[in-house]
């Protein structure tokens, strides 16, 4: 069945719009997909550099952990007063405990010390790394957000290139022109596009049916002082 040639415009810009729609969802599919990989390594690598971040900072603070243990060792071997503020001092005679009973008071005083302070630390250099980690999320929240409004403008900019790229794909893939025949010699007034062709077949029609129509009347009617009859068909 031969179609006409509106039918097959339409037939063609049907199939024209479901490849730019295809191609629109193929497109978008793409670009979530590349946007999701972005995001994805970026929160990779901001992690990566919170840990590093994260353990420089717990080594200073292990360094001057152990600097301060060393400090209160020192210390250790002095009494302390218990008033505010705090005097360390030692006695010109010595006391009448057991030297070696009082060295072991004073490392195991020292030991607890340092356990405790131990723990306080681990809990602090924890804490530590959770801010930093929170910062990660945080500043990938804002990221995005920055991306969303960025890419709110530029999914404008890229609908107007869209219209303009199909606009030149009509232009250049758009229906072909056809000469009429007996035109003038004007090249550019004697093209007509395909769009028209059915609708030019069926005006053609229906002008041969009332130019027939019309011919069958002046012969039909009679003239006013013609007596005569008319004519065999």
């Amino acid at each position: 069945m031969k179609l006409s040639g509106t039918e097959a415009y339409i037939q063609r810009s049907n199939a024209l719009q479901r490849a730019e729609q295809k191609a629109r969802e193929e497109s978008e599919r793409l670009r979530q997909q590349e946007r999701e990989q972005i995001a994805e390594q970026r929160k990779k690598d901001m992690t990566l550099r919170a840990r590093i971040a994260a353990k420089a900072e717990e080594k200073k603070l292990e360094l001057l952990f152990l600097r301060w243990s060393e400090h209160h060792k020192k210390l250790s071997n002095f009494i302390r007063t218990k008033a505010e503020p705090l005097i360390y001092y030692l006695p010109k005679k010595p006391l009448e405990k057991d030297a070696a009973v009082l060295d072991q008071q004073r490392e195991q005083a020292f030991l607890e010390w340092k356990a405790a302070r131990r723990e306080e630390l681990s809990e602090y250099q924890k804490q530590i790394g959770d801010q930093h980690l929170g910062y990660v999320e945080k500043e990938l929240e804002r990221w995005q957000n920055a991306r969303k409004v960025r890419r709110t403008s530029n999914d404008a900019n890229l609908q107007e290139t869209m219209d303009k790229e199909l606009d030149t794909h009509r232009l250049e893939h758009g229906p072909k022109t056809r000469k009429i025949p007996g035109g003038s010699n004007n090249e550019d007034e004697d093209d007509v596009e395909d769009i028209n062709v059915g609708e030019d077949d069926l005006m053609d029609d229906v002008l041969v049916v009332d130019e027939n129509s019309t011919r069958v009347d002046e012969v039909a009617q009679p003239e006013p002082n013609d007596t005569s009859p008319p004519p065999n068909q």
